[in-house]
């Protein structure tokens, strides 16, 4: 999180590019490897079709922009053999952002933005390291999309916890503009402290986003990554983390 595109662009851009140049420059780095983010492509605005590699990229964030310039950075680094990831939503242990969702679902609460059907995807961190890995041996100088090669609606993630929990849940469709409301306050409080909030109107762009799904069929083609975790098993071990450290 940052509070402005200068920001994000500064760290996500620009400090990638030195990175980049330091590798090229020291002539011991074989591969140079970026975490990009499938926010650097955007969502699709319709339920049809899939986000492919080589879909044309149309962020809807300041975060998602910088990753793309992250990637177009790279270019400038001379004499540097990399390859970009581009993984959609990670949870895991230690994961604090989604981590919120199961701790609602813990606590019976399922709250959603609106109404609007989605296609959402994940990627469990052990399998975003293990494609991380397989990169640096692997891949051409191009971006790749990393999921778990799934697609999921709205619901499966509550779903999926509440079997694993054994909780009930209340559901809840909140109104959009109420939503968003409470980002903008979120913005104005976070500004007087110098934070910025987990919730704020440009992260709506990406949660009420209405496609996420992606193709990975090129990396598993090209870097052999074949994932290990859909999210019902992502899922379960998650939370056994969790419970083992007492979040939930």
């Amino acid at each position: 999180r940052a509070p402005s595109q200068a920001a994000y662009n500064k760290v996500n851009a620009a400090f990638t590019l030195n990175l980049a140049k330091a590798a090229a420059a020291s002539g011991r780095i074989k591969k140079f490897v970026l975490i990009s983010s499938l926010a650097a492509v955007g969502p699709l605005p319709v339920l049809t079709g899939i986000i492919h590699d080589d879909t044309i990229p149309q962020p809807v964030t300041s975060y998602g922009r910088s990753k793309l310039l992250a990637e177009q950075q790279l270019a400038l680094a001379k004499n540097l053999d990399y390859t970009i990831l581009r993984p959609t939503a990670v949870y895991g242990p230690r994961d604090k952002d989604i981590y919120l969702a199961f701790k609602q679902y813990a606590r019976g609460i399922e709250a959603y933005i609106g109404k609007a059907a989605q296609k959402l995807s994940f990627i469990y961190v052990k399998d975003l390291a293990a494609a991380s890995i397989k990169a640096l041996f692997n891949g051409r100088q191009k971006a790749y999309n990393i999921s778990d090669g799934n697609f999921y609606n709205r619901y499966e993630l509550a779903e999926i916890t509440r079997q694993v929990l054994k909780v009930k849940t209340k559901k809840f469709h909140l109104p959009v503009k109420f939503v968003k409301f409470i980002a903008a306050f979120a913005e104005f409080i976070g500004s007087l402290r110098q934070r910025t909030p987990v919730l704020n109107k440009e992260k709506l762009n990406e949660l009420s986003a209405v496609n996420w799904s992606c193709s990975i069929d090129e990396a598993k083609h090209d870097l052999g990554f074949y994932p290990r975790y859909d999210l019902e098993a992502g899922v379960a071990e998650t939370i056994t983390w969790y419970r083992a450290k007492n979040w939930l």
